[in-house]
């Protein structure tokens, strides 16, 4: 353009140190871009190990926790709000697993869930990606371990009021497909 005058000045970028503790699969001082989130730090570090919390990501600086990490938010919904930028000298804590919970059967997402502000079996649902279209909603049943006594099997109804059943740690919730009969037909 004319009579407009541009400066550009080029740098590189600066790294920074940070560090991964607690149930990551390589903890430990890892060098990242002054631009890096601590979503790229967990991958840096290998990600987070099988028995460390996916919803409790704590991202502490100068001994305070300025940030927590739901990754659930990140992998469920794409919600990158939570992705903090990192600062020379922080550190990146994944402690253990909360509570956790199992869904199985027909829904979008079977799988195991660690439980966070999740209280009923239509949150767990949600959770989950909702139900298949051959879900047999009438017929799902949630097992529980009921201490010094073994297992007990509860019918959940999710067209009702049962969908509000509170769920806990170690329950497992299963979907049944609907039958395999044909009605009206020849």
């Amino acid at each position: 353009m004319i009579g407009t005058r541009a400066s550009i000045t080029l740098g590189e970028l600066r790294s920074i140190q940070v560090l991964l503790l607690g149930d990551v699969t390589r903890p430990g001082s890892y060098t990242v871009s002054g631009l890096s989130t601590m979503t790229n730090a967990l991958f840096a570090g290998g990600g987070v190990k099988t028995i460390g919390s996916l919803r409790n990501i704590a991202l502490r600086r100068d001994g305070n926790t300025v940030s927590t990490l739901d990754l659930y938010d990140l992998l469920l919904r794409g919600d990158t709000r939570g992705d903090a930028r990192l600062q020379s000298g922080d550190a990146i804590f994944v402690p253990p697993v909360g509570a956790t919970l199992t869904v199985d059967g027909e829904l979008r997402r079977p799988a195991i869930y660690e439980l966070k502000n999740e209280q009923t079996v239509a949150d767990l649902v949600a959770l989950a990606g909702g139900l298949n279209a051959n879900a047999n909603r009438s017929a799902v049943k949630l097992e529980r371990v009921v201490p010094n006594r073994g297992t007990t099997v509860e019918d959940v109804d999710l067209g009702g009021a049962e969908a509000r059943t509170p769920v806990r740690d170690g329950d497992v919730l299963r979907v049944p497909p609907n039958l395999q009969q044909l009605e009206n037909s020849v």
